[in-house]
């Protein structure tokens, strides 16, 4: 029991708390994403054919901001789960590139 007691009081957390100003300016920048997107569609200010992918880069703009802020994927200790995460993220890219040339090509 006194081993077990010594470990708990050797582990530090691997987070570290910065304070809520991180999470302000993402929270700020995901809104603004949001509203970018917004005008883009709505007041058509950008071209018809580039609407889609400006929104779409901006999804992913926003999705990074959702990993690494909110999900402290920046953090040591979420390695794996970053590992993970990406190479999805290659895999569906791939097939995404595949489905497209086997439709259109």
């Amino acid at each position: 029991m006194g081993a077990h007691a010594h470990n708990e009081e050797v582990r530090k957390p691997k987070v570290k708390h910065d304070g809520p100003k991180r999470h302000v300016v993402a929270f700020i920048g995901s809104l603004v994403l949001t509203a970018l997107a917004f005008i883009a569609v709505a007041y058509e200010v950008i071209p018809v054919g580039f609407t889609v992918p400006f929104i779409v880069v901006l999804a992913f703009i926003q999705a990074f901001f959702q990993l690494f802020v909110w999900m402290h994927m920046d953090q040591k200790g979420h390695e794996f789960a970053r590992i993970s995460i990406f190479a999805g993220l290659f895999v569906i890219l791939l097939a995404v590139i595949v489905f497209v040339y086997w439709v259109w090509i």
